[in-house]
């Protein structure tokens, strides 16, 4: 009698968990996340003041690319990446008040904020080349290597680990990591006309904020029009248009039907544009993991 009473509440815990799932579109590959501890690790700068908050990207086997959002496919075929060691990315954008640390040395010229403030601003208007600059001067004063993701790097971490078409199921859902302002009901302080600062919408199980929102980003790929030739590792791809680079997530100009994290776009390396930024990666050894 008491095994039966067993199977039958194991039976309804099944089917009520798959009701909460269902209803609240969770993904099961984002509920086995759920647990998932968030690790921060921050460095200093030669003055003393601190580097861009960062938090470790764990290893696994990753999601990359999509297929029908777009009419020209870009983001095909879909396949698989695995992620052998773990980095750190940047918990948020690159913000105007860690930039402009590094553009008042004079290496860099400051960047137009647009009237929308800097501070904790995403920084925007800057080139891929600015990035880059930005991400070798950290290097030099940290000691430790700092980069742009790859697009994989980029993908794997926003769809922290993964499959779905956002990491929290395939179904868009308004003001957890975008705003639409065309639907309405945003977060205070995303429901403005341009770019809002950073760390207001919710952080996906990695720890990572505005993955598909505020500005995209780039990255170190050269373009290619497909994933057909790229190398599915965790290296950025160099066989495409090294004249074209690779920048990742929607940002606040995106209709939702274009808000996933596949979606790429090619841009000028010298390009820069009010709705794009960057942040960045740094890479990590086995021992800093045991500390």
């Amino acid at each position: 009698m008491l095994s039966k009473l067993k199977i039958k509440y194991f039976f309804v815990s099944i089917i009520l968990m798959g009701i909460f799932v269902g209803f609240f579109n969770i993904s099961w590959s984002s509920l086995k996340l759920t647990n998932h501890k968030v690790v921060y690790i921050q460095d200093k700068l030669t003055d003393g003041e601190k580097s861009p908050k960062m938090v470790i990207i764990p290893a696994g086997v990753g999601t990359i690319g999509g297929e029908n959002f777009r009419s020209f496919q870009n983001e095909a075929p879909i396949f698989k990446a695995k992620i052998e060691s773990p980095y750190a990315l940047s918990e948020t954008e690159v913000t105007f008040e860690q930039y402009d640390k590094f553009c008042k040395t004079g290496i860099r010229s400051c960047p137009n904020d647009e009237g929308w403030g800097r501070g904790k601003q995403p920084v925007v208007n800057i080139s891929w080349f600015d990035a880059v600059a930005y991400t070798k001067w950290l290097s030099k004063e940290t000691g430790n290597i700092y980069r742009l993701p790859s697009e994989v790097e980029w993908e794997y971490a926003a769809r922290a680990g993964t499959d779905s078409k956002f990491w929290w199921g395939d179904e868009y859902r308004q003001g957890i990591g975008h705003c639409d302002r065309d639907l309405g009901g945003c977060p205070k302080g995303t429901d403005k006309g341009h770019s809002w600062q950073v760390g207001i919408l919710k952080a996906n199980p990695f720890g990572l904020f505005d993955m598909t929102s505020n500005v995209s980003e780039w990255v170190g790929d050269c373009y290619s029009d497909s994933h057909l030739n790229t190398n599915k590792t965790t290296d950025a791809n160099y066989r495409g248009d090294c004249n074209e680079k690779v920048a990742k997530g929607a940002n606040w100009l995106t209709a939702q039907p274009y808000v996933h994290h596949s979606l790429r776009m090619s841009l000028d390396d010298y390009y820069v544009s009010y709705a794009v930024g960057f942040r960045v990666l740094r890479e990590i050894n086995k021992d800093e993991l045991k500390e």
